[in-house]
């Protein structure tokens, strides 16, 4: 054990003591803890935000896969019967916890504008799309932009022209 000695004057006095030069003092050790501690929350609590992303980008590429899905579908459809066939009309999402839903609007007789939107709830609560009760109809206090549909953040739009 090395040991070292240090003089000190207080008030014209000399002291001298003996100073330890290895080990840690209860104090240090506390705040060391403490850092880590924070520390350790700080990156918990980043892993745990990054899987609820992964969770939501997994949710999102799969309303995108059945929005895209729907659409091929009602473009298959003549041209006649789209209004009647898919306009305010909801389906089912495979793989995931949600609904989607059609509309159907035409812009002159020879074009007509469909959106496919897609809402899902995650698994911790959390409502994507304005669907919240996930029913596939436009309820009290859902369509939050007012131009009565049901909006997402998975939203496919396309224009249809009639061929001759």
């Amino acid at each position: 054990m090395i040991r070292q000695w240090q003089q000190k004057i207080f008030f014209g006095t000399a002291f001298t003591h003996r100073v330890r030069a290895n080990g840690f003092t209860l104090a240090e050790l506390l705040v060391s803890t403490a850092i880590l501690g924070i520390v350790i929350a700080g990156i918990l609590v980043s892993y745990i935000r990054c899987m609820e992303l992964n969770e939501v980008s997994q949710n999102k590429s799969i309303a995108t896969k059945a929005a895209r899905t729907q659409m091929e579908v009602i473009k298959m459809t003549p041209f006649d019967n789209l209004v009647g066939t898919y306009d305010n009309v909801s389906f089912n999402v495979a793989g995931l916890n949600g609904k989607g839903i059609s509309y159907v609007t035409v812009v002159d007789p020879k074009n007509t504008r469909v959106n496919v939107a897609v809402s899902w709830t995650q698994k911790n609560g959390r409502d994507y799309g304005e669907d919240k009760n996930l029913n596939g109809v436009v309820n009290a206090g859902e369509d939050a932009n007012g131009n009565g549909q049901l909006n997402s953040p998975v939203d496919v739009s396309e224009i249809i022209f009639k061929r001759n």
